[in-house]
């Protein structure tokens, strides 16, 4: 598979200027316009926000949107059997097999509806369920149908919980998800805007030959906060929504300005708020209609992008880190046997 790097010399705020704009205070007729090429004939959407577009309805049959016409799926889906958000239809409460199939339902709707350069990045962590380690990310990977995975990205978590009481003395600390990256096949050209931080070691390497001049690519590492704000529940945010960062990574790299970018979960809207901020649009599927004034409120919300060196991982880490403050010398053969044994 090829990436093709789209515009590779020019900065994020470069590629905007370029691109054609999306104007997020137009009429709601103009957007629907915008949108229209996106959608079935007649459909109307049921939330129409800045630009963003949302429908109340289960993404397992995607019929309002026409085929081809999506440049990046970005989604988490919900956890089995870990919380019941009351609706008759959610995914989440049946077996596990039938989760797993209900799943992939939606992946292959997604399937349909990306372009054939299009990217599915699903947003996963394993868990335990009654004592017993449910490895979903590779269930999900086991389980999909059509798409292929081209590429893993570790979200490490650096607040993450500890582990539960009965687990705590057992087991590490549960600190990373992952995010799985699909593509429709192995040999087309996708969209992929490489993530460079400025090199933080570049006096300690001579060979200039060696240095990239825009930077340092950020490797597939990434080191993100959780979304977890002291009042979430009095906010009433959604429990399990990710934060802005970890959807900015994704859409920066994987669509140029004007892509579009579709949420088959959309939850609290997360993403369709930061695809508004970077200059894409954005479509979203939420079966639970009594979200919808979060999804607004969060679409609302003014959000900048920060740079990337607060998301890389090496990034932080002290070059130099102080010496401790004690005096070293050869130890004795008897010394290091009683270390030993």
């Amino acid at each position: 598979m090829k990436a093709v790097l789209h515009n590779k010399n020019l900065t994020m705020e470069e590629r905007q200027a370029e691109a054609p704009k999306i104007n997020n205070n137009e009429a709601p007729h103009t957007c629907i316009e915008k949108l229209q090429a996106i959608f079935a004939p007649g459909i109307r959407p049921d939330l129409l926000i800045k630009c963003n577009a949302v429908f109340f309805a289960s993404s397992e049959k995607m019929s309002q949107l026409k085929d081809s016409s999506v440049d990046l799926v970005f989604t988490s889906p919900p956890y089995w059997n870990l919380k019941d958000y009351g609706h008759p239809g959610q995914i989440g409460q049946e077996d596990y097999d039938a989760y797993l199939e209900r799943l992939n339902a939606v992946w292959k709707e997604a399937y349909r509806v990306t372009k054939e350069n299009g990217i599915l990045v699903i947003n996963v962590g394993n868990r335990r369920v009654k004592g017993k380690y449910i490895p979903l990310a590779m269930d999900i990977y086991k389980t999909i149908s059509d798409w292929v995975l081209i590429d893993t990205i570790i979200w490490y978590k650096p607040n993450a919980l500890p582990q539960p009481a009965a687990y705590i003395n057992r087991l590490f600390d549960d600190k990373f998800e992952y995010l799985l990256v699909f593509g429709k096949s192995y040999n087309y050209d996708y969209t992929f805007n490489k993530i460079r931080v400025p090199q933080k070691y570049a006096e300690a390497d001579p060979r200039e030959h060696k240095k990239n001049p825009e930077g340092r690519c950020i490797g597939n590492v990434w080191r993100i906060p959780a979304y977890r704000p002291p009042n979430i529940k009095s906010l009433g945010y959604h429990v399990a929504a990710f934060p802005e960062e970890l959807a900015y990574m994704v859409i920066y790299a994987f669509t140029n300005p004007g892509g579009v970018v579709l949420d088959p979960f959309l939850g609290s809207g997360t993403t369709l708020k930061v695809a508004s901020a970077i200059n894409r649009v954005g479509i979203g599927y939420e079966i639970n209609s009594q979200y919808r004034s979060l999804i607004e409120k969060r679409i609302m919300e003014p959000w900048s992008p920060p740079p990337f060196t607060e998301m890389d991982i090496i990034h932080g880490i002290d070059p130099h880190p102080p010496k401790a403050n004690r005096k070293y010398r050869k130890k004795t053969r008897s010394e290091c046997e009683t270390r030993l044994f």
